[in-house]
């Protein structure tokens, strides 16, 4: 498996095309939504993020539709997860909750976190293990 400094991937929510994109030197999470940048922000320390965000649409769908706005949620800390959901609450009524559109933004990422989870405490319950037999 090859080293890639960026990691992509594409999804499709209605008539939009979006692109998510993480760069893992800089640690720049970027959206992009049909051409346009929607979000873009350094990660760096802060293992934990939200954001609301507009999607533009196509012209087509600009016309039949409203522009819906869409709940971004980054956690970082152990295991990656970013998450984007139709946001249809505000933060006085807690009755309505989030609709979950994309549970994993950037799958890779996710499976390269719980693999080396993994693998750390494999390890490190190999040397416990090799310790306490010595």
């Amino acid at each position: 498996m090859a080293f890639k400094r960026i990691q992509k991937q594409t999804h499709q929510i209605g008539d939009s095309k979006i692109e998510v994109s993480y760069d893992r030197f800089t640690t720049r999470f970027r959206i992009t939504s049909n051409g346009k940048e929607v979000y873009s922000k350094l990660l760096l320390f802060w293992p934990i993020h939200k954001a609301t965000l507009t999607l533009p649409a196509n012209r087509q769908s600009q016309i039949n539709q409203k522009q819906q706005q869409y709940e971004l949620g980054i956690f970082w800390f152990i295991i990656w997860s970013a998450k984007l959901s139709l946001f249809e609450g505000s933060s006085k009524n807690p009755d309505l909750s989030n609709k979950l559109i994309i549970p994993e933004l950037l799958e890779i990422r996710r499976r390269k976190s719980i693999g080396i989870l993994i693998y750390s405490s494999c390890m490190g319950l190999l040397r416990l293990i090799f310790k306490l037999a010595s």
